[in-house]
């Protein structure tokens, strides 16, 4: 009897020692007891849904990393879209283009005159700037767009962008050059200008044809 006394009380004596007490600790950290306990809730309802499933505890650990997976290319599609649109953003800068009501006024044959007046004595800023609002008249006569004093190119760009594409993206790259020349105080040359002189021309001569 007291040899049993004595081995019971050394096995207590044992079982309260650190080291085995430590071995016996749950010492996951929180996000690994966190993945454990939604793929046991995933196994548990594989196997609900489907009893003849072997290795639930498997496949669910599979379902959740597939999952996961999805969501961050999701993440990062979202990302970079937003990404592209703000630097496209930024790179049209957040200005209006229209600087008075009077320029609003003018239809977009006097602002293609003008630019043509400017053409003359070689100040092709200017008549960037004419040419590009003239442009933007056309766009809104046709509906495509509508224009406000309030609005910057960004906001035109998107308008176009919906039915436009073509025209969007001509828009887009005219725009840059128009910011050259009306905020950035940067000189344009003949050769900048001329192949968006072409462009708005033969849309706007197309017009006229059918008128």
């Amino acid at each position: 009897m007291l040899k049993e006394e004595e081995a019971r009380e050394k096995l207590e004596e044992i079982l309260n020692r650190d080291e085995y007490r430590i071995y016996y600790a749950d010492n996951r950290n929180s996000l690994q007891m966190w993945w454990d306990e939604v793929k046991a809730w995933l196994a548990d309802l594989l196997s609900r849904l489907f009893p003849s499933m072997e290795n639930t505890s498997g496949t669910a650990g599979n379902i959740l990393i597939l999952i996961l997976g999805l969501v961050i290319i999701g993440m990062v599609v979202v990302l970079s879209i937003y990404i592209s649109r703000y630097r496209k953003n930024r790179t049209i800068k957040a200005k209006q283009p229209f600087q008075s009501s009077n320029e609003m006024e003018w239809s977009y044959h006097q602002h293609v005159a003008e630019a043509k007046k400017y053409e003359d004595v070689e100040n092709y800023s200017l008549a960037t700037r004419h040419l590009f609002l003239g442009m933007l008249l056309y766009f809104h006569e046709k509906e495509w767009l509508e224009a406000k004093i309030w609005k910057t190119n960004w906001e035109y760009y998107e308008e176009l962008r919906k039915g436009h594409k073509n025209q969007a993206d001509v828009f887009f790259n005219f725009a840059l050059l128009f910011d050259r020349a009306t905020y950035g105080k940067q000189q344009v040359f003949r050769d900048d200008y001329q192949p968006y002189r072409e462009i708005a021309m033969k849309w706007l001569n197309d017009n006229d044809d059918e008128s």
